[in-house]
């Protein structure tokens, strides 16, 4: 069952399922250009107002060719209780456009080492350690 701020946000997106109706795909900025054939063949994308990818009860973005899903949030790819980009078997968890997860690697890739990063600072496994360790006794986490 929907909540009302989940059917308050279906009423507010735009989903675009076709598409020539993807405001970005003639225009798209230097750092999305390895996504632009994606968009080519698109499930569906939710933008808002602007324009810009956004949705925060579901994927904004989705491509069941490339098995590719996609959270954002005012543009920016954003998660907060799981990873914000799915793409076969690999993982990546995103807080406000920065690769981020504080309860384990940020990125997991088949084949490839886990990575762990806080707020797009790569660390090495023992260091992340080290600072989930002091945030905890901080009391910030």
């Amino acid at each position: 069952m929907s909540t009302p701020d989940q059917l308050f946000e279906e009423l507010i997106l735009t989903k675009i399922t076709q598409p020539g109706e993807m405001p970005w795909a003639d225009h798209y900025h230097h750092s999305l250009q390895h996504e632009y054939i994606a968009y080519r063949a698109v499930d569906f994308a939710y933008v808002n107002a602007e324009g810009k990818l956004h949705r925060l009860y579901g994927p904004a973005y989705c491509n069941k060719t490339y098995n590719l899903v996609k959270w954002y949030k005012e543009g920016k790819l954003h998660r907060e209780d799981g990873p914000a980009v799915t793409h076969n078997e690999n993982l990546f968890w995103y807080f406000e456009g920065k690769l981020h997860n504080l309860t384990g690697p940020a990125v997991i890739s088949k084949g490839g080492p886990k990575e762990y990063w806080i707020h797009g600072q790569k660390l090495p496994p023992k260091e992340f350690k080290k600072e989930i360790a002091r945030r905890k006794r901080k009391g910030l986490m």
